[in-house]
């Protein structure tokens, strides 16, 4: 289930500018890769450290690969693709390393896990502190 928290903003832009309320994502804990090593060694027969290792080895192979330029596929899950941003400029010959302003990675999930996701059910989280009493005029 992913949650969401539902947020107050001041709209300043478009047809219907004022006070709007959305929905974001209230992110549970952040997930170690330790913590996917001991799930995934006792869901197998590979031992924890044996899993911990490769696991690292991913991490390394998958960063190399992305910093020499290539896309990195893992199949039903997705890809870790480079990019780079940079400046548009009047001529070919000004196009050089500085124009470029920044480089990143994106993760595009693969069409199995996105239709996963598409699927998948939200619920709004209750942020409510038991025995807190929230001041007047909030």
């Amino acid at each position: 289930m992913i949650n969401y928290v539902v947020v107050k903003r001041n709209i300043h832009v478009g047809k219907t500018p004022g006070t709007k309320f959305l929905a974001r994502l209230y992110r549970n804990a952040d997930v170690s890769l330790d913590t996917v090593a001991q799930e995934i060694s006792v869901a197998t027969t590979i031992s924890y450290p044996d899993t911990l290792a490769v696991l690292k080895a991913l991490e390394m192979a998958v960063a190399n690969h992305v910093l020499n330029g290539s896309a990195v596929k893992f199949g039903m899950l997705g890809a870790f693709i480079p990019q780079i941003k940079a400046k548009a400029c009047n001529s070919e010959e000004l196009v050089t390393a500085d124009s470029v302003k920044r480089v990143g990675c994106r993760f595009y999930p693969g069409s199995k896990f996105m239709n996963k996701l598409k699927a998948a059910q939200v619920q709004q989280k209750d942020l409510t502190v038991k025995g807190y009493v929230a001041p007047a005029g909030n």
